[in-house]
C-alpha cells in the first residue's frame, strides 16, 4: 500500500509520535509510506532520517483552502491509495484535499475532541462559539472519508456526542514500543541526574502547558515536600509556562526538589529514573507518557480525566484523583513513597497491562488490517 501520513505539526509530541510509530513501523512491514508536515522541523527530520519522504505543506486555518489544493495535488501526483491525517485542523483540510483527489481510502485519527478539550468547556462566549464551530465543521468533513479513527473509547464517545455517525468511528488505542525491563537502567538515569539511589522520584512528562496543569502538581509536590523531605521531582518536557513555574517553584521554597529538566530526546530513559509517575492533566485522549509509565513498571498517579482513567481502567496499576485537588495528588504520592512493596505491586501490574494492550505492534497490526479492509472493499467498506 501506498501511504500518505498528515501531521498537525512538526514537533514530535503526542499524535506526532503516533504518526511516527506507524509511519516508520508500516514502512519496515514494506509498505510505501510519505509523510506531509506543516513546516521544517524535528518530525520531518526524523521521518526522513527512517527513509520516509516528508513533504512540507504549510496549514493555517480551517479555511485555508489553497493549503487543501496543494495536498490535493500532492496526493494525484504521488498516486497515494491510504490518506491518514492526524488531529482535528489537518483532519478538515485533509478530508476536503482526499475528496478532491479521489483517494482510493481517507481516515483520519482524532487524538482529542473538543469536549475533552478546553475549547468545550470554554468559559467565555467566544471560546464557546469557537468550540462549536470546529465540532460542526469536524462533524461535516467526517463524511467526506472513509473513517474516523479514535484513540480511546473516551475519544469515540465524545465524538458520538458532538453528532458524529457511531457506523464511521472506530477505536485503535494508541500504543507504544515496550522495551524489556533493565534493572541497571534506574541506576544510570539517577547517576547522570546526580540523585542518589536511595531518593524517592517522582517525575512526569509532558509539554509545559495549561493541559498538564503543573501549577497543581506544584502545589501538590509542596505538600509531599512537607511529609517526605527527601524526595524529588522530575519534569521532562519544555514550553513556553517554564519561566513562570520555575518562579511557582521557587516560592513554594522546592528548590532543588522540583527540577525541570527541559526536553529529552529519549524519554523513556529518563523515566527509568522515577519512582512515581503523576500527571496533572485538565484533558488528556489516550496519553502516551503514562502507558510508557506502565511499561517501564512505575505506579502512576494521575487525575481522573477519561483518557487517563481508560489506561488504568483495568485497575492496579495506579491511582486517578480528582482534577485540580493538590492534596488528594500529594496523599496517594505520600502513600507510594511511605509503601514501596504497593508502589512496586503497582508498577508490576501497569506493566502487564501494557504489554497486554497497549504494545506498538498491536496498534500498527489495528491500522494495517484497517487500511486492507477499507482498500480491498471500496466505498462499501465504509461502514464494515
Amino acid at each position: 500500500m501506498r501511504i500518505l501520513q498528515v501531521a498537525y505539526q512538526s514537533r514530535i509530541s503526542g499524535g506526532e509520535k503516533v504518526l511516527y510509530d506507524l509511519a516508520v513501523s508500516l514502512r519496515a512491514r514494506g509498505h510505501e509510506l510519505l509523510a506531509v508536515c506543516p513546516e521544517p522541523g524535528q518530525l520531518p527530520e526524523s521521518l526522513e532520517a527512517e527513509g520516509v519522504r516528508a513533504k512540507i505543506i504549510p496549514f493555517r486555518k480551517t479555511y485555508d483552502l489553497a493549503a487543501a489544493g496543494r495536498l490535493s495535488t500532492f496526493i494525484r501526483r504521488e498516486k497515494v491509495e491510504i490518506l491518514h491525517s492526524h488531529s482535528m485542523l489537518t483532519n478538515i483540510l485533509s478530508r476536503i484535499a482526499g475528496r478532491w483527489a479521489r483517494v482510493p481510502v481517507s481516515v483520519s485519527t482524532e487524538h482529542l475532541t473538543m469536549e475533552l478539550a478546553r475549547g468545550g468547556r470554554g468559559e467565555g462566549l467566544s471560546e464557546r462559539l469557537k468550540a462549536a464551530y470546529y465540532r460542526r465543521l469536524d462533524n461535516f468533513t467526517s463524511r467526506l472519508g472513509d473513517r474516523v479513527i479514535a484513540v480511546s473509547a473516551a475519544v469515540r464517545a465524545d465524538l458520538l456526542e458532538q453528532g458524529m455517525d457511531p457506523r464511521r468511528v472506530t477505536v485503535i488505542r494508541n500504543g507504544i514500543e515496550i522495551p524489556p525491563l533493565d534493572p541497571g537502567a534506574g541506576r544510570r538515569a539517577r547517576a547522570e541526574l546526580g540523585i542518589p539511589e536511595e531518593t524517592p522520584v517522582i517525575g512526569t512528562v509532558g509539554r509545559l502547558s495549561p493541559q498538564k496543569d503543573y501549577p497543581t502538581l506544584l502545589e501538590a509536590a509542596a505538600v509531599v515536600a512537607r511529609a517526605c523531605p527527601e524526595a524529588v521531582f522530575l519534569v521532562l518536557g519544555e514550553g513556553d509556562l517554564r519561566p513562570a513555574l520555575e518562579k511557582r517553584a521557587e516560592q513554594l521554597g522546592l528548590g532543588e526538589r522540583f527540577r525541570f529538566l527541559g526536553y529529552r530526546a529519549n524519554v523513556m530513559e529518563a523515566v527509568a529514573a522515577f519512582d512515581i509517575f503523576a500527571l496533572s492533566s485538565l484533558w488528556e485522549g489516550l496519553p502516551l507518557a503514562v502507558l510508557e509509565a506502565m511499561a517501564l513498571a512505575r505506579p502512576v498517579v494521575a487525575t481522573a480525566v477519561p483518557g487517563t482513567a481508560e489506561a488504568l481502567a483495568a485497575g492496579g496499576a495506579g491511582f486517578t484523583v480528582p482534577l485540580k485537588d493538590h492534596n488528594a495528588l500529594a496523599e496517594r504520592i505520600i502513600e507510594l513513597v511511605r509503601d514501596p512493596g504497593k508502589a512496586h505491586r503497582m508498577g508490576a501490574e501497569g506493566r502487564r497491562q501494557a504489554l497486554g494492550g497497549f504494545s506498538r505492534e498491536r496498534m500498527v497490526d489495528d491500522h494495517e488490517a484497517l487500511y486492507s479492509r477499507l482498500l480491498e472493499g471500496g466505498f462499501r467498506s465504509r461502514y464494515r
